[in-house]
């Protein structure tokens, strides 16, 4: 199995769009978008391989759960643009995740580097709108917030397709030629990424000790008798439901609202 010419273009194209957040809804749709899981369905959906791609998708992103930007600073690398053909040569080599995000991480030090560069760019047209506004042209200056994509598109179409074309022997020559301390390095973090996603997500979502009687509770469902994903979030959202009809706060804030309807 090889990667086409259509398929890397293809592939560059819808880089490029969920990069930008082109797409209806705003920031809802922004936020759907620009999750792992949706990528990698993407990808799988352009290689005709769409049930190892939401296998491996689910991996990266359980990884990548709970990223969050502290002070513009990530807590995770960012992979946006290398898992684009660090998914598409996994697939065509037959590899798991932990392929595909040793090479989507050895990648993630480039990519912080054009977003940097990328950020000037923009900048540089958004003062040149500025001066438009100033001077009164509307019509011209509505178009410069797109006109600072130009260098998102230039990445995309040119990175991904190169690298999807060039093949995995490419790819796997240059991860090789990485020294074997880092590769170790790399190999056990992305073993660890799935544990640290779900951590940094528990950060944010427990606040008190009492809170950890549910997740023991799930751990248990799932370790000692076997419930899958999807009964263990069924009864968390029963679980969910009860407590929000039967907390107090709840419904003083419903009798108060019935007062105001009276």
């Amino acid at each position: 199995m090889q990667i086409t010419i259509l398929q890397a273009i293809l592939l560059g194209l819808f880089c490029f769009l969920v990069s930008t957040g082109m797409f209806p809804l705003g920031w809802m749709s922004m936020n759907i978008m620009s999750k792992p899981l949706i990528h990698c369905m993407i990808i799988g959906l352009i290689m005709g391989d769409m049930k190892n791609a939401l296998i491996i998708g689910c991996v990266i992103q359980a990884a990548y759960i709970g990223q969050m930007s502290i002070g513009g600073v990530a807590t995770l690398p960012s992979i946006n643009i290398a898992l684009w053909f660090a998914l598409p040569l996994t697939l065509v080599s037959g590899g798991d995740a932990a392929e595909c995000l040793t090479i989507a991480l050895a990648f993630a030090a480039i990519q912080n580097i054009l977003n940097t560069v990328g950020n000037l760019v923009k900048v540089g047209f958004l003062h040149r709108q500025d001066a438009l506004i100033e001077k009164g042209k509307i019509k011209q200056a509505w178009w410069f917030p797109a006109c600072g994509h130009i260098w998102t598109f230039v990445s995309c179409m040119i990175i991904v397709p190169v690298f999807c074309l060039a093949g995995s022997a490419v790819i796997s020559n240059i991860v090789n030629a990485l020294p074997p301390q880092i590769n170790a390095i790399t190999s056990t973090f992305t073993g660890l990424l799935p544990a640290i996603g779900f951590m940094i997500l528990m950060v944010t979502l427990i606040h008190t000790p009492f809170q950890w009687i549910y997740f023991l509770f799930g751990f248990v469902l799932a370790a000692a008798l076997g419930w899958d994903t999807i009964s263990i979030t069924i009864m968390g959202c029963v679980i969910a439901y009860l407590i929000f009809q039967f907390t107090p706060d709840k419904q003083l804030a419903m009798a108060a609202a019935e007062e105001d309807d009276d």
